[in-house]
């Protein structure tokens, strides 16, 4: 057997995300880690392996405090200009409901 090793997180302008998807840790494993959302419930609406978000997981425990302050830096960019956080993550799901119906019809 030969085992190769797995690298599931990359940096992406600064931005540390689920390599070939694009997902940012900040978004996928806060929700896990502060009880949001299961693994299986993020694997069925993210279309992420377990593996990755053990990842995202992983990475988040090891960068908490930077990951926590980009959190707060976008919550306060999102106050300031009147967007909540509840509307940046409707979009963020529609543009994923968009991408598996355009997956869907391929």
């Amino acid at each position: 057997m030969q085992i190769a090793p797995v690298n599931h997180i990359e940096i992406r302008n600064g931005v540390p995300v689920i390599a070939e998807t694009g997902h940012k840790v900040a978004l996928i494993a806060p929700a896990y880690v502060r009880g949001e959302a299961s693994i299986e419930w993020i694997v069925e609406n993210f279309d992420l392996t377990p593996a990755q978000i053990h990842a995202a997981i992983s990475y988040y425990y090891d960068h908490a405090e930077e990951i926590e302050q980009y959190l707060r830096e976008g919550d306060e960019f999102a106050e300031r200009y009147g967007v909540s956080s509840e509307q940046v993550l409707e979009k963020m799901r529609q543009r994923l409901r968009d991408k598996q119906q355009q997956d869907s019809n391929t």
